[in-house]
């Protein structure tokens, strides 16, 4: 397909319009204007960019794009400069896509972790311009702070849980999910009725604001926690536009 249909696509999917962000989402990389195989991943990486290549795929989506922060330099050296070398000689376009793909409906980070915790989304807290990313999620039964904690690590594979700081309530019915870096939402999840908070990495104060809130709180990792998006959205452009699409997740151990 067209690199200008896919561009058109995904924003219509994601409306990264609607979110005020730390980068620019959509098109970072303008590579082949033909997308004939596209691989998805969390970051922006050198091994990504290789393991494209490898598996001949013509662009990239990732939720990441290290080294194109708004907050960096942004300047062609050191491994960006690595990284857009090996995109240019291979005529690799990129896509990053980063509140977009935590606050999505479908095929977002955070409906992702709900899915496979088995609760129901009924609301959403964390705002981030005209649209929110974190959800709030009641389960069809209460569960003790042990249940929930087997709970979350069944849902998270091997890695498991890093963090489970179970300081709150004997019945947990509301869980607030935000993948990434949100143990600072802690106090607006509690706000909004919710008795336990699972993000991916932690602050410092957050297990001090989570005992003296008597909130449960459940650090996962910010890489585990974010690869639902990545994945559900390939298998969505798959679906959608017939374009093969192979999600590659490169190890990584926060």
């Amino acid at each position: 397909m067209k690199l200008k249909d896919l561009d058109k696509y995904l924003k219509e999917l994601l409306k990264p319009e609607l979110y005020r962000d730390f980068c620019t989402n959509g098109l970072n990389i303008e590579g082949s204007q033909t997308v004939n195989r596209i691989v998805t991943g969390v970051s922006f990486s050198i091994d990504l960019v290789q393991e494209a290549i490898q598996k001949n795929a013509n662009c990239i989506i990732v939720h990441h794009p290290h080294g194109l922060w708004d907050n960096e330099a942004r300047m062609p050296v050191g491994a960006l400069a690595k990284k857009l070398k090996l995109m240019m000689r291979h005529n690799i376009s990129l896509f990053a896509f980063h509140l977009p793909l935590d606050g999505h409906p479908e095929v977002g980070n955070n409906v992702g972790i709900a899915q496979a915790l088995g609760c129901n989304n009924y609301g959403t807290f964390i705002n981030a311009g005209q649209a929110d990313v974190g959800l709030l999620c009641k389960f069809s039964q209460s569960l003790n702070p042990l249940e929930l904690r087997e709970k979350i690590t069944a849902a998270f594979g091997k890695t498991g849980v890093q963090h489970a700081l179970l300081y709150g309530e004997e019945k947990i019915n509301i869980i607030a999910i935000s993948s990434g870096a949100s143990s600072g939402s802690l106090l607006e999840a509690k706000a909004k009725g919710a008795q336990a908070l699972l993000t991916g990495e932690l602050k410092e104060n957050a297990p001090i604001q989570a005992r003296e809130e008597a909130m449960h709180l459940f650090g996962c990792g910010h890489h585990r926690t974010e690869v639902f998006g990545p994945r559900a959205l390939g298998q969505r452009i798959q679906t959608d536009l017939g374009v093969e699409v192979v999600f590659v997740d490169i190890p990584n151990p926060v």
